[in-house]
């Protein structure tokens, strides 16, 4: 696929390097020919993105990469611009893919990914559920309606969810949406929704005055999704989980992860989570909770022992503004597409309106078959079969992380979740001279052998929030134990190569 911008045409390979990857360089190649001069604006994320039929969440990456690096800037309501950095043009012609060199095509891909294992999906039994719900289809799914969702799909959820995680809703609280690999496409659908939401005070939520809070650092689709709203600020994160911060916005919206923050692993704790509780049963500044369960299905120590903020909000104003988000794509495999959303029951009425005004983009042929699955017992099996295989995934890229990179890293042993976070040990963070941030040299590096890496400064939104905290977010559930074996060598190569001397 081929598109012009101005002097510069953006060409994607299919069978390269990641699409983000590719933008990247050719940009980067584009300042070095000439074909980009400082000050020059490039095309908006969501234009680029429809124009080389890719989905936002890249071309997003391939900016935010490039503004980390110095080559691009953002203005505030203006747009992204080449940089006006003099020396940008001279390290690029040096090393002209500086942060994203592509993989030679006849080489393997290594990456640290939380995706989905589907080696040991029960295959059989979905097959099974696939023809039972089929076998005497509902003529209303034929037709195209259930726009909030397939009934029984929804009465499913609304067990699992009292079952697993202690949350009591009914059915008519969940409005069944679009979900996707990385998450985007869910929180966007949610998020469109949810700001047409007119409040009790006749304010909706997409209105200019509302602005819209994120964790900092966040999963980086979370802050897309958001960023066409005006006003946009930063949760910061500490041992306690998502600070509460002052704002002098009458109305606020949170998107929050405080069951296991992405990528910290931080739980909120009894005393922050009662703070934002009462701060949602205020009217001045009023706040609104989008609570997004991320990865807090996979326990391996215990159960989850924390709440869910619908089930601890006692005050009927706090819980009239929880709203929570869950999704599919983590737990079954990225191809479903499907999540949902818990909302209290005030708002329904609205969210159902919203949903029919804007057409569902779930998939409803294969909500059937979900609820099938889940009905027949096979969703809490093989729930059950994954949290002993990604725990024994983690058990392995422990001893990994411990025979090659103690030296260097720090980490935690996480209680559940799908990645382990390691961050380089102050000590040495200073004996490596880069004009770069540092965990992103690292990975350019490293890169050249078709090795992609995670960097936890690319889930900052701003360079003064992470304190010059380095490392990486390693998701242990999607690589085979050999190809983390591959990838921690490398890591230990490269330290050692560069610092052994030291």
């Amino acid at each position: 696929m081929k598109h012009a911008i101005a002097s510069l045409r953006f060409s994607l390979d299919e069978n390269g390097a990641p699409y983000y990857q590719q933008l990247m360089g050719q940009i980067q190649q584009g300042v070095v020919s000439g074909e980009l001069s400082v000050g020059d604006k490039l095309p908006s994320s969501r234009f680029l993105a429809g124009s080389l039929g890719v989905s936002r969440s890249t071309t997003s990456r391939a900016y935010d990469q490039l503004i980390a690096e110095g080559i691009l800037t953002s203005e505030e309501k203006r747009g992204v611009f080449v940089a006006a950095l003099p020396m940008v043009s001279n390290r690029l012609k040096k090393t002209p893919n500086s942060s994203a060199p592509s993989t030679p095509k006849d080489s393997e891909t290594l990456a640290f990914d939380s995706g989905v294992d589907v080696s040991v999906f029960p295959t059989k039994e979905w097959a099974a559920s696939m023809r039972r719900s089929w076998l005497n289809p509902d003529l209303t799914v034929l037709q195209g309606g259930y726009l909030t969702g397939y009934p029984s799909l929804k009465e499913a959820i609304v067990d699992y969810l009292y079952r697993v995680r202690g949350l009591e809703c009914v059915a008519e609280q969940v409005i069944v949406t679009a979900g996707a690999r990385d998450s985007l496409l869910l929180l966007q659908h949610a998020i469109t929704l949810l700001a047409r939401l007119e409040t009790n005070s006749g304010e909706r939520l997409d209105t200019p005055t509302m602005k819209w809070w994120t964790e900092e650092p966040t999963y980086p689709p979370i802050r897309e999704a958001i960023r066409s709203h005006e006003q946009t600020g930063a949760l910061l994160i500490d041992e306690e989980g998502p600070c509460l911060p002052a704002s002098d916005i009458v109305s606020n919206v949170a998107v929050m992860t405080p069951n296991r923050q992405y990528p910290l692993g931080v739980s909120i704790s009894s005393a922050r989570r009662q703070r934002w509780i009462q701060a949602m049963q205020m009217t001045n500044p009023r706040w609104w909770l989008i609570e997004d369960d991320y990865d807090n299905e996979f326990v391996y120590q215990g159960r989850s022992n924390v709440p869910f903020m619908q089930t601890v909000s006692v005050h009927d104003q706090a819980k009239d503004r929880v709203f929570f988000v869950g999704s599919f794509s983590k737990v079954l495999f990225r191809g479903l597409r499907l999540g949902f959303i818990v909302a209290p029951v005030i708002h329904v009425p609205v969210l159902q309106q919203s949903q029919r005004e804007l057409g569902s983009s779930a998939s409803l042929p294969i909500q059937p078959a979900v609820a099938d699955f889940m009905q027949q017992g096979h969703f809490d099996r093989h729930m059950n079969r994954m949290r002993r295989h990604y725990r024994l995934k983690r058990d392995a890229l422990l001893i990994l992380l411990e025979a090659h990179l103690a030296t260097w890293f720090d980490w935690k042993k996480p209680r559940g979740g799908m990645h382990v976070l390691i961050e380089i040990k102050p000590e040495f963070i200073s004996l490596v001279r880069t004009e770069a941030v540092l965990d992103q040299r690292i990975a350019h590096d490293i890169a050249k052998n078709g090795i992609l890496l995670s960097t936890l400064s690319e889930h900052f939104s701003h360079k003064q929030h992470h304190d010059g905290r380095f490392g990486f977010v390693l998701g242990f559930s999607g690589p085979s134990e050999e190809k983390m074996r591959k990838i921690i060598i490398a890591l230990e190569k490269w330290f050692t190569e560069t610092l052994g001397n030291v």
